[in-house]
């Protein structure tokens, strides 16, 4: 069973609840609208966080930002130490 055959059949069954939801208990109706809430929200939350990345990338590309320019930003030491000798110090 894929996961397009559960959605459907999810979809199905609440639409079958929702039409008869006048005639449901408070209790039933309320947990029917929350079981739906937070799988709506699920699927949203789930196609945000992959549109994230797509909307990453597309702005690295867009500024014309390669990937081995980005690594070399994100593990560059910054820079020459330098020497203790080479260093003043104040005089006191």
């Amino acid at each position: 069973m894929d996961f397009s055959t559960i959605t459907d059949m999810l979809i199905g069954w609440v639409v079958s609840l929702g039409s008869t939801v006048n005639d449901l208990p408070g209790t039933v109706a309320f947990a029917l609208g929350l079981f739906t809430w937070f799988g709506v929200e699920l699927v949203f939350r789930r196609m945000v966080a992959g549109l994230r990345w797509v909307v990453l990338l597309g702005v690295l590309a867009g500024l014309g930002v390669s990937l081995p320019y980005v690594a070399s930003l994100m593990f560059e030491r910054g820079g020459d130490i330098p020497d203790i000798q080479t260093l003043e110090t104040p005089s006191g």
